[in-house]
């Protein structure tokens, strides 16, 4: 029998905070910083698409009245460098995240008394990210996946807005619970780091799932007190912003969504440091033995010398 522990409510999640105060907000500050960077790149890598989307359509115009021009090439080139680009700013931003999500952790473990720029970067650069980024395409992959049937739905019966509306309440009820499923992939592939050495990335995410499912009240009760400060805060900035266009003043257009968007970067370190303190509540050797058993291919199989004891 698993040992029952008393879950992870406000009172200890306020505590968690004060006693953590300085460091998250340096996490925040981190948060801030990278938002921003990734913002400016953002828009950098969308002037680029939107370039390379121009230059195609202006090329196929040429084409289609008999003129042939190499800029259709060029147009396609700045829309795929566009994606590779973008794809390559979210592996960077998940990395990031991974490693902020380790140093909160190691806070909330005692390992670790402060945040600063020269850890992150530190263990930014010897985190295995090979391994990071099969498990970031793998949980993109599994996402996809369950969003796949309700796109199909959505599709095929999108006309009725009824029937749209109750789509998108599964599919938003769908991912939270998927994202609350893996939200400890991180955290137990960190613990057995070792044993993942040519084993595939998924097995954090089967794992996870496991771990939560002993933990399904806990967790959502989790959800549930994270959430709601979140949107809470997006509809005061909201509504500041809504009347902002109305009243058509600039401070509340343009305050709004910034103080709304520098809110959620200084909130982010608080629900990673919450799901660091929820796995360390939670965890236990007997759990861990548990939720990986079966998962790793043996050693003996990986290496061929499974096949070769079998032939003598």
């Amino acid at each position: 029998m698993l040992e029952q522990k008393k879950s992870l409510g406000i009172k200890e999640l306020l505590t968690l905070v004060k006693k953590h105060r300085n460091q998250l907000l340096a996490a925040g500050g981190f948060v801030t910083g990278l938002v921003i960077v990734f913002m400016v790149l953002s828009v950098l890598m969308g002037m680029l698409f939107r370039s390379g989307l121009t230059t195609v359509a202006s090329a196929l115009t040429l084409l289609i009245y008999g003129s042939v021009s190499a800029t259709l090439w060029v147009g396609l080139l700045e829309i795929l460098v566009g994606l590779g680009l973008t794809f390559v700013l979210e592996v960077l931003a998940y990395f990031f995240m991974a490693v902020i999500q380790f140093q909160l952790q190691d806070v909330v473990t005692g390992k670790q008394t402060s945040i600063r720029f020269s850890n992150i970067w530190q263990q930014f650069r010897f985190l295995n990210k090979n391994q990071v980024l099969r498990l970031f395409l793998y949980n993109g992959l599994f996402l996809f996946f369950w969003q796949l049937p309700l796109l199909i739905l959505e599709y095929l019966l999108g006309s009725n807005q009824i029937i749209l509306d109750a789509i998108l309440i599964i599919w938003l009820l769908v991912m939270i619970w998927k994202n609350l499923e893996y939200s400890q992939a991180l955290f137990l592939y960190r613990e057995e780091q070792p044993a993942f050495l040519g084993q595939s990335q998924r097995h954090a995410l089967t794992a996870s799932r496991r771990f939560i499912a002993h933990k399904r009240a806990e967790i959502w009760e989790l959800f549930i007190i994270l959430a709601i400060p979140a949107i809470i805060w997006a509809i005061v900035w909201g509504i500041v912003t809504y009347y902002g266009f109305y009243f058509w003043e600039p401070v509340m257009i343009y305050g709004g969504p910034i103080v709304g968007i520098v809110g959620a970067c200084f909130y982010l370190p608080v629900i990673l440091a919450a799901l660091a303190a929820f796995y360390q509540h939670n965890r236990t050797e007997t759990l861990i033995q548990q939720i990986f058993k079966g998962l790793f291919v043996p050693v003996e199989k990986l290496t061929g010398q499974f096949v070769n004891k079998s032939n003598k």
